[in-house]
Formats: C-alpha cells, structure tokens, sequence
C-alpha cells in the first residue's frame, strides 16, 4: 500500500537500525504512515532486493564487514538505482562523487533521515498523488475483499459462479455491495458459532474483525468515491481542465484516510486467516 514506506537499511550494528528505525517509525505513524525496513548486515542480496521491492529510502553505514559502504553505493548506481540514499558513520564519511547521495555523521543520522523521508513524502502526495493512492489502496482493499467472498462462495457451486459474481464486464458488483456481502456473512457465521456453543475464542476474533469491518463503508469506500468522482469544471480560458478541492484533501483528513486504510488491511489480513 502507499501509506508503507520502506527503506533498505545496511548496517552490521542491528542495535543501530531499531534505534534510528524506531523513531522513526513512530514519527511516521504521527502522519499516517507505516515504516518497514528490509535490513542488511553487508551487500549480500542488497542488489537483489532494490530490484525486488519498491524502495522509498536506502540508508547505508560506512565501515561494514566487507565491502565499506561507499564500495557498495558504488555497485548501487552501477546496478542502474538512483534512489536517495543516506550514508553515514561515526565521523564524516568519504565524500565521493555519488548524486542523490546525502553525506552525514550518525550522531546527525536520527535528524538527517528523518529530514529526507518528510522532503519525500512532500514531492510524493500533491494534490492529484494523494487522490490517486486512495484509489489504489481503495483497489487493493477491495481485491482482498473479493478473495474472501470467493473464498465463501466457491464451494456452492464453483468458480464459475465466482467468476461471473466478480469478474463480469457486463453487471459486476458495486464494492458497497460486496462490502455488505461481506459483512453480512460475518454476522451469520458469528450467529451460528454462538448457537452452537463454540468456546474456542473464534467468535470474539470474527466479532472484533466484523466491529471493525463495519466501519469500512463510510472510511474506505465512501472515501473512494468522493476522490474518484470529483467534478472536473473547465479554467476560464475553456482550454484547461482541473479538478474542484474537496474536504477530503486537507491535512487532517489526509492523515485519517491513511491511518483506515492501514487499519482495514490489517483487518482483512485477519480476516483471512479466520474465514
């Protein structure tokens, strides 16, 4: 999801990393935002895995076990990478000529990333980036939402009736309906569990996924819809279109629409293992 933000860490020092990771981490739920770190000891798998993830941050220490850390940065750009990184150690790192390459020492290092993450968050989610990653966040939720109605329906009567249920061009499901199928089969098994006796915690977790669950009309499609369907009005020239501003996009908001969106696929993700 786009409220993730992911940052490759090289640093053999493992105490390191949670320290400046957890600050960090911590300021960046402040805003919504979840940090996730993919951390490495020296290069090993480094180049694999800037290739493999969508990396936001690359964060790298100077002495390492092997190869040092501008050594790596060397192979990095070579590799044909150019995101931002920060490179730091106890004193100031060797200057080389590396772009997108923020020198600093690791007493600075807490202030410096923290500086860089906020400057990328800034060019990221302008007004027409925010609209479009609560649609496509909306998109994915609504994917996980499919998986467990398909989940549910497939055994009546095949995937054929899934397929035609989800996936058909001519009358597909709007996502407020699915989320009431959902809902509604949440209820049902919460019922049936509690008729027939069952006393191993189940009911209390679909009970706690469905409480949460209900709120998802109103903080992730209702939200959808309003980013989605903004009216567009010509400029006065009549050659220009832009969008009209609604209250969806000011600060606060933008901040709770993150924070649902995040809470809601936490939740499916429970869903998941329950259903």
């Amino acid at each position: 999801m786009k409220t993730d933000f992911l940052i490759l860490w090289v640093d053999d020092n493992k105490l390191v990393i949670d320290s400046l990771a957890s600050n960090l981490g911590k300021w960046l739920e402040e805003k919504g935002f979840e940090l996730r770190v993919i951390s490495h000891k020296d290069e090993t798998n480094v180049l694999t895995d800037i290739k493999t993830y969508d990396v936001e941050l690359i964060v790298i220490d100077y002495k390492l076990p092997k190869k040092n850390g501008n050594e790596i940065i060397k192979d990095i750009r070579t590799s044909g990478c150019y995101q931002d990184i920060v490179f730091y150690s106890e004193g100031m790192p060797p200057k080389e000529p590396f772009d997108g390459v923020f020198f600093v020492s690791k007493e600075d290092a807490k202030t410096r990333i923290k500086e860089l993450v906020d400057l990328k968050l800034l060019r990221s989610f302008d007004s027409m980036g925010i609209r479009g990653w609560i649609v496509a966040d909306a998109i994915e939720l609504e994917g996980m939402v499919n998986e467990l109605l398909i989940r549910c329906y497939s055994h009546r009567d095949g995937f054929s009736f899934t397929d035609r249920l989800f996936y058909s061009d001519s009358n597909p499901l709007e996502f407020g309906t699915k989320v009431g199928m959902l809902n509604g089969i949440m209820k049902d098994r919460i019922a049936l569990l509690r008729a027939n006796g069952v006393k191993d915690g189940s009911v209390e977790k679909l009970d706690a996924c469905k409480t949460i669950f209900d709120t998802f009309q109103k903080e992730v499609v209702e939200i959808r819809n309003i980013v989605a369907h903004q009216r567009m009005e010509a400029t006065e020239k009549g050659k220009a279109i832009k969008r009209k501003s609604t209250n969806v996009l000011d600060d606060a908001t933008i901040v709770l629409v993150r924070k649902n969106l995040r809470k809601h696929r936490d939740n499916l993700l429970n869903l998941q293992s329950i259903i």
